[in-house]
């Protein structure tokens, strides 16, 4: 996967023996970079940079991350400790504010 989106694919026996990949796919941009394991999740991305440019996905994916940000807020918030909440507070506003960042400088949809 690249930014999200199937771009190669191969089969592998799940078997526990260590295989080499290798896949011929053209980064022009920076993303990030993941096998998926079909049907459930993927690998943890490695982050490629491309001329020295930030990686700005799409805005619609840094759209859902920022909702992800308020929706652990929600559900989070009334869990802490009252002496917790206003550092937690001053975190997730920041990753708020880096996520309307993020949106603000994405050119692909």
């Amino acid at each position: 996967m690249v930014n999200g989106i199937a771009v190669e694919k191969t089969t592998l026996v799940a078997d526990g023996t260590p295989r080499m990949i290798k896949f011929k796919t053209a980064i022009a941009r920076s993303s990030w970079i993941a096998l998926r394991i079909l049907p459930s999740s993927h690998t943890h991305p490695i982050f490629v940079t491309v001329a020295n440019k930030p990686l700005r996905a799409s805005k619609r994916s840094a759209q859902w991350c920022r909702a992800c940000v308020d929706k652990v807020w929600e559900v989070k918030a009334p869990l802490m400790r009252d002496s917790e909440q206003p550092a937690a507070a001053e975190a997730f506003d920041h990753a708020r504010k880096t996520y309307e960042q993020i949106i603000s400088e994405c050119d692909i949809t």
